[in-house]
């Protein structure tokens, strides 16, 4: 099928690899297979899916690991990742959407159409595409880089609100829709009021 989507399997055990293999190319996907994190990555790099099955738990790197590999590459920062989990294995969710995890399943909670049907959600879900993303973050004078950030970016060093004396707030404002930017437009407003203490810059 010339058209098919090409997805990425990457788990240990051979019965779960293969039913999904199989259950996904009933569906029309393209599926490629792998058994170990290192020949994800080689299977990655060499066929770039549009989608990834990644199991946690494999035999030479860990799934956190081959997703901190792959999101280093600049053709897979938007690529779908999800991981596989058992239910007794422990897994940092905090670690895991740090490293760029888009979703994750627990193997013994899921069927091969939830799985099916969480593909099919994400690969159609403006594939390619992030949100913008805004982060507040609360800025501490006292605090290590806060001076060197507040100079770099042309506001004064007195992290207070001229209005009302409240904490200020840095606020990043930033559109992840292209992969290849790094920019955030960058405001300090304060905690209490919620006015704009000084006006917007680009950093």
């Amino acid at each position: 099928m010339p058209d098919a989507r090409p997805i990425l399997i990457v788990e240990d055990e051979d019965l779960i690899r293969d039913t999904y293999a199989r259950r996904l190319e009933h569906e029309g996907y393209a599926v490629s297979q792998a058994a170990s994190g290192r020949e994800a990555l080689q299977s990655a790099r060499a066929r770039p899916p549009q989608l990834i099955l990644l199991d946690v738990m494999l035999p030479d790197l860990s799934g956190l690991e081959v997703l901190k590999s792959l999101r280093a590459d600049r053709r897979f920062l938007t690529t779908p990742v999800v991981l596989f989990t058992n239910l007794s294995q422990h897994m940092d969710k905090h670690q895991a959407a740090r490293l760029g995890a888009t979703d994750y399943l627990v193997k013994s909670e899921v069927a091969p159409a939830d799985v099916v049907e969480r593909v099919r959600q994400l690969l159609e879900a403006s594939p390619g595409r992030r949100p913008i993303a805004s982060f507040r973050l609360y800025v501490d004078r006292d605090q290590g880089d806060a001076a060197a950030l507040a100079s770099l970016l042309g506001y004064a060093r007195d992290y207070t609100c001229a209005q009302c004396g409240g904490r200020m707030l840095l606020q990043l404002d930033g559109d992840f829709s292209d992969p290849w930017s790094r920019s955030f437009r960058v405001r300090l407003r304060c905690s209490s009021c919620h006015d704009a203490a000084t006006g917007g810059g680009e950093h």
